[in-house]
């Protein structure tokens, strides 16, 4: 019995010097569009989405060391640029490339709806190939979370291993997105999209769930889509056809 007690303790010692460094694995985003929904109306245009501007804080901070103390009931961590961290409740990384995944997702989403004649992501910040541009300003990407030790320091796991909780974590997405027409900058619709994501993990249930950026900016593109589908669909006729010579006609739209 007692090397069946060291065992357990050291094993224990162990699974929470692994989980509070975060080394259980690595996470990258992987982005699966809403299904596709043909737009009612189709335009001769061609859009070009700009790679997102980036105005997100820069602050990461990370106390999982303390969990290891005795008496402590848990700790934290609070992450503004989550690719840039390392630790979080079980994944020790995540490949994440904001300004670029960001905007390949919403140049598909666009894209499948068939609305415009063509969709690309562009590396201009003004391309001569397109009639239009979709910009985007990333706000915020923030990622927090707490970590229980349920006041067992290196011994929490047990607790874990027995079917508590081992942490919850918050994940915010934040973006302001514009259609501009290219040739005067004038914006012709703007919207936002502000999602939340949480999640409370165990070893037996949504283990490796730390991140939701992808659900959140599916969920967040769906009305902004559907808002964009009926701008177009408002202008007057001949407006799209025209839009390189006169921008005026059109009527600006918020979301």
């Amino acid at each position: 019995m007692g090397s069946v007690r060291l065992l357990a303790k050291g094993l224990g010692i162990v699974l929470s010097a692994l989980i509070v460094t975060g080394c259980a694995s690595r996470a990258g985003w992987q982005y699966t569009p809403n299904p596709a929904q043909p737009a009612r109306v189709q335009v001769p245009v061609t859009v070009a989405v700009t790679h997102f501007k980036d105005e997100r804080g820069t602050t990461n901070t990370q106390y999982y060391a303390v969990c290891l103390i005795p008496l402590v009931p848990y700790c934290t961590a609070s992450y503004e640029r989550p690719e840039n961290a390392n630790g979080f409740l079980t994944m020790g990384a995540y490949n994440f490339r904001p300004s670029d995944d960001l905007a390949e997702a919403a140049a598909t989403e666009l894209r499948q709806t068939g609305m415009f004649k063509d969709v690309f992501v562009t590396n201009r910040a003004q391309d001569p190939g397109a009639q239009l541009e979709l910009r985007g300003t990333i706000l915020s990407t923030n990622w927090d979370a707490s970590r229980y030790s349920y006041m067992l320091g290196p011994y929490s796991s047990v607790l874990w291993i027995l079917g508590l909780p081992l942490g919850s974590a918050q994940n915010k997405l934040e973006l302001h997105l514009v259609l501009v027409a290219t040739s005067s900058g004038q914006q012709l619709w703007t919207t936002d999209i502000s999602q939340d994501y949480s999640t409370t993990e165990g070893f037996y249930y949504d283990f490796a769930t730390d991140f939701g950026y992808p659900q959140m900016f599916r969920t967040g593109m769906e009305p902004a889509v559907a808002s964009l589908e009926a701008y177009v669909a408002q202008q007057p006729p001949g407006f799209w056809q025209h839009l390189g010579s006169d921008t005026a006609s059109a009527t600006p739209a918020n979301r």
